[in-house]
């Protein structure tokens, strides 16, 4: 059986060092937004997921669920377990509603974790993941966003996650949202820059453990954006009290945080929707430690037990 070993801040450096295993089939995925909840204009917002088993045997997979602006508690999160058989491809329609009925109407970040049943020292489980969110209040039709599990997306302090794109308007709306994969509560500062590059509104959010939170560009003090500007998210420097030169994934006592963020730009008219990972940029941090952090495939396996 699957146990979860995410108290430390999510092993994390799930921020691969290969560049190569960006959007491998790896045994972990991190989904950074899912949804079971009425929205804006009376959408209805369902999230379907595609998983498919490339290993050669058959894997148990653990989907674990982080409700939004909830701390929570490793392993003390609610938890669903499934098996697939080798080449297997599983589609959950309504993700939230079959595997968590009793969350409710609630969004939140999902974590999917495999291991394959008859593994040997050198085999890791393969699941591939596709994520989508899309509105269900049209019979005629729906409106959707892909949502990436983008390992690569994760960042640490000092560095920064930059938005391109962000629209607030009669048109367009936006949203910004941010995954702290920490064992405490950690305050992020995010900042919103005009077309131009002059900066519009900074403010200080904080995130619960293992949890998320979403914002849309009014409740970040960004009234109207009518040209599309950018945002940058980055962890409040004043409160980096770790070494961040000196995260070792593998340590079991691993202090820091490990985020995500991404942007969601809405069709005012029809609520049709549009996914954006967060672009990473290490500048700070490589200046600071010289070279980014991260972990090999093989660290994964840290993850089980």
């Amino acid at each position: 059986m699957i146990r979860l070993r995410i108290a430390t801040p999510m092993m994390l450096m799930l921020a691969l060092a290969a560049p190569s295993v960006a959007q491998l089939a790896v045994p972990a995925h991190i989904i950074p937004v899912v949804a079971k909840n009425g929205g804006f204009g009376g959408a209805e917002w369902v999230t379907s997921i595609s998983m498919s088993n490339l290993s050669d045997g058959t894997m148990d997979v653990t989907a674990a669920f982080l409700r939004e602006n909830t701390p929570h508690i490793i392993p003390f999160v609610p938890l669903e377990t499934f098996a697939m058989t080798a080449g297997e491809t599983v589609t959950v329609e309504d993700a939230l509603g079959t595997w968590f009925p009793g969350e409710g109407n609630t969004k939140g970040t999902l974590i999917l974790l495999a291991e394959l049943r008859d593994a040997g020292e050198e085999d890791y489980a393969q699941l591939t993941a596709a994520t989508r969110i899309f509105n269900n209040a049209d019979p005629a039709a729906t409106y959707g966003q892909g949502v990436v599990s983008n390992l690569l997306g994760l960042m640490v302090a000092p560095g920064r996650l930059v938005l391109s794109g962000a629209r607030s308007d009669e048109a367009v709306r936006s949203n910004i949202g941010v995954v702290n994969l920490s064992a405490t509560g950690t305050d992020f500062i995010i900042t919103t820059y005009a077309a131009n590059g002059v900066e519009v509104s900074s403010v200080r959010q904080r995130v619960p453990a293992f949890s998320m939170r979403q914002w849309n560009l009014d409740q970040l003090g960004v009234l109207t954006m009518t040209v599309p500007g950018r945002v940058e998210v980055m962890i409040d420097p004043d409160t980096v009290t770790w070494d961040p030169c000196d995260l070792d994934p593998e340590d079991p006592n691993l202090e820091g945080t490990a985020f995500f963020a991404y942007l969601s730009r809405i069709d005012q008219a029809t609520a049709d929707a549009e996914f954006q990972p967060g672009q990473s940029d290490w500048k700070a941090y490589t200046d600071l430690c010289g070279e980014p952090v991260g972990m090999s495939a093989e660290s994964l396996r840290l993850l089980f037990e």
